[in-house]
């Protein structure tokens, strides 16, 4: 029968040699923990050995509205405009007092002038409405509007129903900036030709002046229903959507700004800022696949939008596509080269795919341009420690638990160092700091677990490991290592309970648990 040294020497050896090798078949199996390589100590761990990584991410930005631009419109009704006649079928003589004039019937009749010059002088021609109408134009087209609003108004006085010179009377009072003067002449011409869509495009301009969103939504709607290839409208009827999509987003709204958005971008797909705000909606909804989709385009529009690449980072990293997201932070610096978080960010993402090499260079540039920056130090250690230069890492993180004590991740990553030079009183100690700065944290509690049991402390070494289960009930590592303190503390049923459990969570690491219970193969069906 063995007896109880034996078995503690056994599983002693066991336990070492697991933590030297890595156990590289059971640690591709561990999960992460927060998104970043996370613990050790623990065997059969990929966390055990890789330590925590420490992502910055960015705040959520305030959206901005995007004001209606236009100071100024052309005129929008050109072709409507009467033109002046420049031929005739009668022939005119004009004397000082009459008019005589000639038909193609051959009658000859006269009547008065309607205007004389005085007696001597020649006849001059009044201008009816379609003159001052004109007038107004060339004003206009000059960009004289302040000129052209008498001519205007005098020839819808003339003809009450003149619906084109209303049209431009609005536009004429929009670049003015006389908003509701725009509106009252706007909704003059749609009451006498409501099938006219520049009427409605110009009532809708000036809502969008006027903050009154609702109505500007209305009339620019009517305006598209009656000319679809009115792209000006299309534009100022998606920057009414784009506004209504700022207002719900920052009112934590995401239902609301997601519709807003979807219209902005289905009526100009082409403005890059609403695309870049689309993908923030997406991803506050955690709908991180179509927010990545909505990144992209916006940085194919806009490819110097630091924004929008940075939004895509992120969101890759989210995502665990590390390698996507290294790549977009390299855009980040390539567009601001002194953002110490991006290159802090870039060295994450590197280390998530196993470039520890570019990761220490970049973690050391974001501490060359950010000197105080705990995390990144935090990463440097992290990334020394995975490129199996311990003494190196330990200044680094040293460094960041100075810069900021209550970093959980300095005293975690340094706790592995520790654990992995074998000064095991100083991993204990990194470790319980650690967990008292982060008790919720379940990977530090199984580290917490381990170092006790390379102490000999069993007792506290299962409290540890079961609370780590507590957090975390499908926590593999964490089964396994309690197995194993139970086991050389003497229970080989609650061992023997663990292996069990581990047999769905993880078999591979069950049936290594029993062959240190048993000393044999496990029975399989």
């Amino acid at each position: 029968m063995m007896t109880q040294p034996s078995l503690y020497s056994r599983v002693v050896v066991s336990l070492l040699a697991l933590a030297l090798s890595g156990f590289a078949d059971l640690a591709g199996r561990a999960q992460d923990i927060m998104g970043g390589a996370s613990v050790l100590a623990a065997t059969a761990e990929v966390e055990a050995k890789l330590g925590k990584g420490i992502f910055t991410p960015a705040p959520n930005r305030a959206h901005a509205v995007k004001r209606f631009e236009k100071k100024t419109v052309a005129r929008s009704v050109r072709a409507a405009h009467t033109q002046r006649q420049t031929t005739s079928t009668t022939s005119t003589t004009a004397t000082p007092s009459n008019t005589q004039t000639t038909n193609n019937s051959g009658d000859t009749g006269s009547r008065r002038l309607e205007s004389t010059r005085p007696l001597g002088g020649p006849a001059r021609r009044v201008m009816g409405a379609e003159d001052y109408n004109r007038q107004g134009d060339d004003l206009f087209d000059a960009g004289q509007h302040d000129k052209a609003v008498e001519p205007y108004q005098q020839a819808v006085h003339m003809k009450a129903d003149y619906v084109e010179a209303y049209v431009n009377l609005s536009e004429t009072y929009f670049n003015l900036g006389r908003y509701d003067d725009a509106v009252a002449a706007g909704k003059q011409a749609i009451q006498l030709k409501p099938d006219l869509a520049a009427a409605y495009h110009a009532l809708g301009n000036a809502y969008v002046k006027l903050d009154r969103s609702a109505e500007a939504m209305d009339a620019l709607k009517q305006a598209l229903n009656l000319d679809p290839n009115d792209n000006e409208a299309r534009n100022s009827l998606s920057l009414v959507y784009y506004d209504q999509g700022v207002a719900a987003y920052n009112a934590n709204k995401f239902d609301e700004a997601l519709a807003a958005y979807q219209q902005a971008v289905a009526l100009n797909p082409n403005n890059a800022e609403a695309q870049n705000n689309l993908g923030d909606v997406y991803r506050r909804q955690n709908k991180l696949a179509e927010a990545v989709a909505a990144y992209q385009r916006a940085v194919s529009l806009k490819p110097g939008s630091v924004d929008a690449y940075s939004d895509l980072s992120q969101t890759y990293d989210k995502l665990g596509k590390y390698p996507e997201a290294a790549e977009a932070y390299r855009q980040v610096i390539r567009l601001k080269p002194d953002d110490a978080e991006a290159n802090n960010n870039m060295g994450y993402a590197l280390g998530k795919s196993r470039r520890w090499a570019e990761a220490i260079v970049a973690f050391q540039r974001a501490i060359q341009l950010k000197p105080d920056y705990a995390e990144a130090y935090s990463n440097l250690g992290w990334a020394y420690n995975n490129a199996g230069n311990l003494t190196a890492a330990i200044e680094p993180l040293n460094k960041a638990i100075q810069l900021k004590p209550d970093l959980p991740e300095g005293h975690f990553n340094i706790g592995i160092t520790y654990s992995r030079l074998k000064q095991l009183k100083e991993a204990l100690a990194a470790f319980q700091k650690t967990v008292q700065l982060k008790p919720d944290w379940p990977a530090a509690q199984n580290n917490l677990g381990f170092a006790y049991g390379s102490l000999g402390k069993w007792k506290e070494a299962v409290a540890a490991h079961k609370e780590a289960i507590r957090l975390k009930p499908d926590y593999q590592g964490a089964h396994y290592n309690l197995g194993m303190a139970y086991l050389i503390s003497g229970d080989k049923k609650k061992a023997t309970d663990e292996y069990q459990i581990l047999r769905t969570l993880n078999p591979n690491d069950a049936d290594v648990l029993y062959r240190q219970i048993y000393n044999k193969p496990p029975p399989h069906p």
